[in-house]
């Protein structure tokens, strides 16, 4: 995945690094590579708009500014075509209303809490080219990127979910976990691993051999299902 590129547009200082610092570490925690580019005023966001110096997959905005308002730049950049990719903020929920004309993806209330900010985030992850799927850990909303997913694993009544880099535990059995991602790109090669197809670099009766050098054991049981899922997609 290429890097994620969001604006932050918030004219509080603090609150500009609370949010900033919170992105980045949600992000890194999902194996995201983010650049998050901060902005003191929606007119200096869209003249780098404007200048195409910069294009964002995300925006979060302050609806709130002196000068030109959040709301105004949202509606500049529907405009200009950009579609399901803002996030307001607001510490006045009676402006939620004001910004619908402007097609937003979420609302934040101030202060920010980082659950609601890794639900919105998640929620811009699934609308991105990249597709994301959320998982749920003691009521908090993960995403995790299908394309950094190598494989899941049943373990302890729970699952591990083996990313690019890093793993992520969560307390769902697979079969659950199995429901949340696109059937067309995970498969089963045993009753205790899912594989995601697309790090799949040669399957036998011996076991699966993934692109990074891992091995998984294959059962006889999913062999068949597992080399034809694999044959469709090549076939497309």
């Amino acid at each position: 995945m290429s890097t994620y590129r969001v604006a932050l547009c918030e004219d509080e200082a603090v609150e500009c690094r609370q949010i900033t610092a919170m992105c980045r570490d949600i992000f890194a925690a999902q194996g995201v590579e983010t650049e998050i580019v901060p902005f003191s005023s929606a007119d200096a966001l869209r003249q780098t708009a404007e200048e195409k110096r910069a294009a964002f997959d995300l925006y979060l905005l302050d609806i709130q500014m002196e000068g030109t308002t959040g709301l105004e730049l949202a509606q500049w950049l529907y405009d200009q075509g950009v579609r399901d990719r803002v996030i307001f903020i607001t510490g006045n929920p009676e402006y939620a209303l004001a910004g619908y004309e402007a097609h937003p993806l979420h609302y934040l209330l101030k202060p920010v809490s980082r659950e609601r900010l890794e639900a919105a985030l998640g929620r811009a992850l699934e609308k991105h080219g990249a597709q994301a799927v959320l998982f749920q850990r003691g009521g908090q909303a993960v995403p995790l990127l299908v394309e950094e997913i190598r494989y899941l694993e049943s373990l302890n009544h729970g699952v591990v979910v083996h990313l690019g880099d890093g793993e992520q535990a969560f307390s769902v059995p697979l079969t659950e976990a199995e429901r949340l991602l696109p059937a067309g790109i995970f498969r089963r090669c045993h009753r205790s691993y899912l594989v995601n197809l697309t790090w799949v670099e040669r399957a036998t009766h011996a076991g699966v051999l993934l692109k990074d050098g891992e091995r998984l054991p294959m059962s006889r049981t999913f062999y068949t299902e597992f080399q034809n899922a694999i044959v469709h997609r090549l076939n497309g």
